[in-house]
Protein backbone atom coordinates (compact mmCIF):
# COMPACT_ATOMS: atom_id res chain seq x y z
CA UNK A 1 0.00 0.00 0.00
CA UNK A 2 1.23 3.45 -0.86
CA UNK A 3 2.28 5.90 1.88
CA UNK A 4 -0.23 8.78 1.99
CA UNK A 5 1.46 11.27 4.31
CA UNK A 6 1.21 15.04 4.14
CA UNK A 7 3.75 15.19 1.32
CA UNK A 8 1.99 12.70 -0.97
CA UNK A 9 -1.31 12.93 -2.75
CA UNK A 10 -3.53 15.71 -3.99
CA UNK A 11 -3.76 17.49 -0.66
CA UNK A 12 -0.11 18.46 -0.78
CA UNK A 13 -0.64 21.26 -3.29
CA UNK A 14 -3.50 22.76 -1.31
CA UNK A 15 -1.44 22.60 1.87
CA UNK A 16 1.67 23.94 0.10
CA UNK A 17 -0.20 27.00 -1.14
CA UNK A 18 -2.28 27.74 1.96
CA UNK A 19 0.06 27.14 4.91
CA UNK A 20 1.76 30.55 4.76
CA UNK A 21 -1.42 32.66 4.34
CA UNK A 22 -3.10 30.65 7.10
CA UNK A 23 -0.14 31.24 9.41
CA UNK A 24 -0.15 34.98 8.70
CA UNK A 25 -3.88 35.18 9.42
CA UNK A 26 -3.54 33.14 12.61
CA UNK A 27 -0.71 35.34 13.86
CA UNK A 28 -2.66 38.49 13.05
CA UNK A 29 -5.78 37.24 14.80
CA UNK A 30 -3.74 36.24 17.86
CA UNK A 31 -2.13 39.69 18.00
CA UNK A 32 -5.32 41.64 17.38
CA UNK A 33 -7.83 39.43 19.24
CA UNK A 34 -8.14 41.66 22.33
CA UNK A 35 -9.19 44.66 20.21
CA UNK A 36 -11.70 42.77 18.06
CA UNK A 37 -14.39 42.68 20.74
CA UNK A 38 -14.40 46.47 21.29
CA UNK A 39 -15.94 47.36 17.91
CA UNK A 40 -17.56 44.24 16.43
CA UNK A 41 -17.88 45.42 12.80
CA UNK A 42 -14.92 47.79 12.59
CA UNK A 43 -12.40 45.09 11.62
CA UNK A 44 -14.33 43.83 8.58
CA UNK A 45 -13.04 46.42 6.04
CA UNK A 46 -9.46 45.76 7.11
CA UNK A 47 -10.01 42.03 6.76
CA UNK A 48 -11.33 42.40 3.23
CA UNK A 49 -8.36 44.57 2.23
CA UNK A 50 -5.94 42.06 3.72
CA UNK A 51 -7.30 39.14 1.69
CA UNK A 52 -5.85 40.67 -1.48
CA UNK A 53 -2.35 40.69 -0.03
CA UNK A 54 -2.70 37.03 1.04
CA UNK A 55 -3.08 36.04 -2.61
CA UNK A 56 0.51 37.15 -3.18
CA UNK A 57 1.74 35.43 -0.03
CA UNK A 58 0.38 32.01 -1.09
CA UNK A 59 3.03 31.12 -3.70
CA UNK A 60 5.78 32.35 -1.38
CA UNK A 61 5.24 29.26 0.76
CA UNK A 62 6.05 26.89 -2.10
CA UNK A 63 9.88 26.86 -1.80
CA UNK A 64 9.77 25.50 1.75
CA UNK A 65 6.99 23.03 0.99
CA UNK A 66 8.72 21.69 -2.11
CA UNK A 67 12.07 21.41 -0.33
CA UNK A 68 10.50 19.48 2.53
CA UNK A 69 8.74 17.25 0.03
CA UNK A 70 12.08 16.40 -1.58
CA UNK A 71 13.53 15.45 1.82
CA UNK A 72 10.37 13.44 2.53
CA UNK A 73 10.72 11.50 -0.72
CA UNK A 74 14.30 10.56 0.19
CA UNK A 75 12.89 8.73 3.22
CA UNK A 76 13.59 11.28 5.96
CA UNK A 77 9.95 11.73 6.88
CA UNK A 78 10.29 12.91 10.46
CA UNK A 79 13.04 15.39 9.54
CA UNK A 80 10.92 16.79 6.71
CA UNK A 81 7.93 17.23 9.02
CA UNK A 82 9.98 18.98 11.71
CA UNK A 83 11.70 21.19 9.16
CA UNK A 84 8.37 22.29 7.73
CA UNK A 85 6.89 23.03 11.15
CA UNK A 86 9.98 24.75 12.54
CA UNK A 87 11.02 26.75 9.51
CA UNK A 88 7.35 27.39 8.74
CA UNK A 89 6.86 29.12 12.09
CA UNK A 90 9.97 31.23 11.51
CA UNK A 91 8.81 32.04 7.97
CA UNK A 92 5.39 33.18 9.19
CA UNK A 93 6.99 35.54 11.72
CA UNK A 94 9.46 36.84 9.14
CA UNK A 95 6.69 37.31 6.57
CA UNK A 96 4.76 39.55 8.93
CA UNK A 97 7.87 41.69 9.42
CA UNK A 98 8.75 41.60 5.72
CA UNK A 99 5.23 42.72 4.88
CA UNK A 100 6.21 46.15 6.14
CA UNK A 101 8.93 46.28 3.47
CA UNK A 102 6.73 45.16 0.56
CA UNK A 103 5.80 42.07 -1.43
CA UNK A 104 9.27 41.50 -2.88
CA UNK A 105 10.70 41.35 0.64
CA UNK A 106 8.13 38.70 1.57
CA UNK A 107 9.26 36.54 -1.35
CA UNK A 108 12.95 37.05 -0.55
CA UNK A 109 12.46 36.19 3.14
CA UNK A 110 10.49 33.03 2.25
CA UNK A 111 13.12 31.87 -0.25
CA UNK A 112 16.05 32.55 2.07
CA UNK A 113 14.37 30.75 4.97
CA UNK A 114 13.77 27.68 2.78
CA UNK A 115 17.46 27.39 1.81
CA UNK A 116 18.40 25.15 4.80
CA UNK A 117 15.94 22.50 3.63
CA UNK A 118 17.22 22.66 0.06
CA UNK A 119 20.81 22.44 1.35
CA UNK A 120 19.88 19.41 3.45
CA UNK A 121 18.24 17.77 0.44
CA UNK A 122 21.31 18.41 -1.69
CA UNK A 123 23.62 17.03 1.00
CA UNK A 124 21.44 13.96 1.51
CA UNK A 125 21.40 13.17 -2.21
CA UNK A 126 25.18 13.56 -2.55
CA UNK A 127 26.61 12.12 0.65
CA UNK A 128 24.05 10.23 2.72
CA UNK A 129 23.53 7.24 0.43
Amino acid sequence: MEDRGIFNGRGFWVLALLWLPAGVVAQSVARLAPGLSEAPGAWLPGLLMGVGSLVFVAPCGLPLALGCRRVWLLGYRRAARWAWFGLGAVTVAATVVAGLLGPVAIAVYAIVLSLPVWAAWWWLTKYAN
